[in-house]
């Protein structure tokens, strides 16, 4: 019985593979791995703030592949609904204002260009200074200060001018009324 004894004292004292602990199997499966830290080694503070920090990261990744419910899918159409919308008025606005703009000019040119061949009708001489004999330019400003001249020669210029700048005007307009795609 001695030799028992020794032999079992023996057995548990070693950890070895195949052997018995308190006369219980020994499992290997515990058995420190190449490249895994021992349970001595490891601190228990260093892991939980390890395990802490990849765990967070690891919930960012999961909302992004988290897929939305058809509800949040309806949400964010309606606000991209609303936000095209939006957009959608503010360049209907634009155009409009550009749109009268442009009207504006084509009225100023139709007035100049009806007023100038009515002087042109009434005179059978057709030069420029003949043309506009009885007219008269006043230019006036908000203190109530005119300027008032009777030269046929500077009212021709003037409206020449005038018709040129609504002209280029209108060719810059007209080229912003667009709808982007």
């Amino acid at each position: 019985m001695e030799t028992k004894v020794k032999n079992n004292s023996t057995v548990n004292n070693s950890n070895g593979n195949g052997q018995k602990v308190n006369n219980l199997p020994v499992s290997t499966a515990f058995n420190d791995k190449k490249g895994e830290p021992k349970k001595e080694e490891a601190k228990p503070e260093p892991q939980k703030v390890e395990e802490t920090k990849p765990a967070e990261p690891a919930k960012q990744a999961e909302q992004p592949a988290h897929e939305p419910s058809k509800k949040e899918l309806k949400e964010q159409f309606q606000q991209q609904q609303a936000r095209k919308l939006e957009e959608t008025e503010k360049l209907v606005e634009l155009l409009g204002k550009k749109i009268a703009q442009k009207k504006k000019l084509q009225n100023t040119i139709a007035n100049l260009d009806s007023f100038t061949l009515a002087q042109s009708d009434d005179k059978d001489d057709l030069a420029s200074d003949s043309r506009f004999q009885r007219c008269e330019l006043v230019i006036t400003d908000d203190d109530g200060n005119e300027f008032v001249t009777k030269n046929p020669f500077i009212i021709a210029y003037v409206a020449h001018e005038v018709r040129q700048l609504c002209v280029d005007k209108l060719t810059e307009v007209e080229a912003t009324i667009i709808i982007p795609e």
